[in-house]
């Protein structure tokens, strides 16, 4: 039945622009709101912000969402996110040690300088900030602000991120329009956005053309979706083969923590992750 109501919810509030894509976004969009996947990019079709607010909000309110989400302006990109889950893993790449920024500005590509890792860690900061902007706000009113519930903001994940009661299910999905230095590379804040364990960034103009034509690992990460009844991709990525062997201690350890993840999830289970071998003679970043 949930399924049939996303497909109206689709038609009503996108005006048959978006309806044809409702079956491949319904298990994503799920999938961000049990907290599987931090954040979900649109990019299957144009949207205006207006309608997919409408989208989200019509679904609370028939309590097909129930976390905490919010509508993401990142430039000219929209992401729906998670917050909880988006704030736990910035924190996490934050913390993690300087390995998972991949420099691909020259030809061969390796791991970014650790003043490279510091310096976008400032950028998430940020996004962490202005996304949990509210809270702060509230704690800031209170006459008597918690240290610990402001560490939980910003240092970690609620216990529960998918909160049930009613006061979750009537609050309002908003849209937030993230601000960050004009000279930022903004693919490389998607890979953050989108949970990813390694993401490539580089400086200059080279624009990332140097994996173009470059023997990658492409990883894949697929669990099976109660609501459609099939497998779907949560997760595609790639790293440079020549750094597979360094970055798969890492790697190995991400699928763990995604496929708890997945087994906390009320609408998956049987995590599937996988490794392949490519050869891109173009790729777009």
């Amino acid at each position: 039945m949930s399924l049939d109501t996303w497909r109206s919810l689709f038609r009503e509030c996108l005006r048959g622009r978006g309806s044809q894509y409702c079956d491949e976004i319904i298990p994503l969009l799920v999938a961000v709101d049990q907290g599987v996947k931090p954040s979900l990019l649109w990019d299957v079709c144009t949207a205006d912000t207006s309608d997919l607010l409408a989208l989200l909000n019509q679904a609370r309110s028939k309590g097909l969402l129930v976390s905490k989400l919010v509508l993401v302006e990142l430039g000219l990109d929209v992401f729906i996110a998670n917050v909880p889950a988006v704030t736990r893993t910035l924190v996490t790449i934050s913390g993690a040690s300087p390995n998972w920024l991949i420099d691909i500005s020259a030809a061969e590509p390796k791991i970014a300088s650790t003043e490279a890792h510091q310096e976008f860690c400032t950028h998430l900061t940020s996004i962490m900030t202005q996304l949990n902007m509210d809270e702060a706000d509230k704690e800031s009113s209170a006459s008597t602000p918690s240290i610990s519930s402001q560490q939980n903001d910003l240092g970690s994940a609620p216990q529960n991120e998918n909160p049930s009661g009613p006061a979750s299910a009537q609050k309002a999905i908003k849209a937030l329009e993230v601000k960050l230095p004009d000279d930022v590379n903004l693919s490389t804040v998607f890979g953050c956005m989108l949970g990813y364990p390694h993401i490539y960034w580089w400086e200059g103009e080279s624009g990332g053309n140097s994996l173009s034509g470059m023997p990658l690992k492409v990883f894949k990460f697929s669990a099976t979706c109660s609501i459609c009844e099939s497998v779907v991709e949560l997760f595609s990525f790639s790293v440079p083969e020549v750094l597979e062997p360094e970055l798969r201690p890492g790697i190995e350890h991400w699928g763990n923590v995604v496929n708890v993840r997945i087994e906390e999830a009320a609408s998956y289970s049987a995590a599937k992750f996988k490794c392949d071998s490519v050869l891109c003679l173009s790729v777009a970043l």
